[in-house]
Formats: C-alpha cells, structure tokens, sequence
C-alpha cells in the first residue's frame, strides 16, 4: 500500500531519500496484517481453534450481568408499552372511548359518505365517458365525410378517364376498317425526319429538295450596302 502524508522537514527520524524538496513524504509499508478479502491460508483452512476454558467466578459473573441487562431491558419494553397504552386511552385526538350506539352512528356517517363520495366519482365518470363518446362519434364521422370525398374523387377521376378513352376509341382502327386504314396510310406517306441549318431554317422530310427562302444574313447585308 502506497500512504502519503505532508510531514514537516524538521523531523529528524525521516530519512532523506523519503522527502522531496516541497515537504511531502512517500514512504511504502505493509500491511501489519492480512487484508480481509483474501481467503483462509491453506495451512489454517481445517484449524479449529481451542475454546478458551472460563473459571466459575468469571462464568459466574457474566451470567449475572447478562440477566442484569436482559430484566433492564424488559422493563423499558414494558414502560414504553405501558405508557403508548395510557396515551391512546387519555387522548382525545383520535382515540376516544365510544358505545356501541356511537360506535354504529359512526359508521353509518362513514357509509354515507363513502356513498356520496361514489355518486360524485360516478357523476364525473359519465360526463367523461359522454365526452369521450362525442368526441370519438365526432371522429368517426369526420373520417367518413373525409372517406365520401376521397371517393367522390376517385369517381370523378375514373370517369374523366373513361370519356377520355371513349374520345380516344372513336380514332381507334377496327378489324372492319384495318383494310381502309392500310390504304389511307399508303396514298399518304407521313416523313417525320427534318433538318435545321446553320440559319435555323427547317427542311421536312428525309429527301425533301425545297430550299426556303432563307433570310439574308446581318453581314452580307452589310457588305451589300
């Protein structure tokens, strides 16, 4: 174990090599005995250790102080009880001696007002339930309003899209009118493909020979000038 102490430096006794220059000293010792949380030493594990033999005189003695302190003893046990008892028969606070007519008056008072006190919790208890109802019936319906109109919407929403396919059907291509539909298309080729110049003019189609009437440009009209 490591003890440090502030000692003084004019204590003799101390050797020097213990004590530094501010006056504090570190000085390492060992326990005078064996620390209680290690286990029995083998060698003292299954010692018994010899009783030592008391002379009649000091067995004798011990014997009188110990019933000594045990009748002490009871007799403070039996004043205090004593005396909690006469408190609880004098008192007037809390203890007071009643008949059994008083007695009976008394807990029919009690009964009543247990009684009164149940009516007043079962008065709060329904109006909190009847709140509580309202509210949730309030909820309910709030979420079926809100459920009507997100279906009205939907509704809505489908039948917009079955009129649209109903405006888009009238250009669908039947099986009867497939044959009608190849030969339009055949007397009227359709070329997407166009091209853009560097002036920005567009010419339709892949072989399209028309030229437009391209807009001269800022600077040939200014050389022509």
């Amino acid at each position: 174990m490591l003890r440090a102490g502030c000692q003084l430096l004019t204590q003799s006794t101390l050797p020097a090599a213990k004590t530094g220059s501010n006056g504090f000293a570190l000085e390492f010792v060992r326990w005078r005995r064996k620390p209680r949380w290690l286990p029995v030493a083998k060698s003292k594990m299954f010692r018994v250790p010899e009783r030592k033999k008391q002379t009649e005189e000091e067995r004798t003695e011990l014997m009188r102080l110990h019933n000594q302190y045990k009748t002490q003893l009871r007799s403070v046990r039996q004043f205090l009880r004593e005396e909690v008892v006469r408190h609880e028969e004098t008192s007037t606070a809390d203890h007071i001696v009643l008949t059994p007519e008083q007695e009976e008056a008394e807990y029919q008072a009690l009964l009543a007002a247990n009684a009164e006190w149940n009516a007043t919790i079962a008065r709060e208890r329904d109006q909190r339930l009847a709140k509580e109802r309202d509210e949730k019936v309030a909820y309910v319906q709030e979420r079926l309003e809100a459920r009507k109109l997100r279906d009205e919407e939907r509704r809505e929403r489908a039948n917009e899209a079955v009129l649209r396919e109903i405006e888009r059907s009238k250009t669908y291509i039947t099986r009867e009118g497939l044959t009608a539909a190849i030969e339009t298309a055949l007397a009227n080729p359709v070329d997407p493909n166009f091209a853009i110049d560097m002036a920005g003019n567009l010419y339709q189609g892949r072989t399209s020979l028309e030229v437009p009437n391209a807009a001269p440009e800022p600077d040939q009209q200014a050389l022509s000038n």
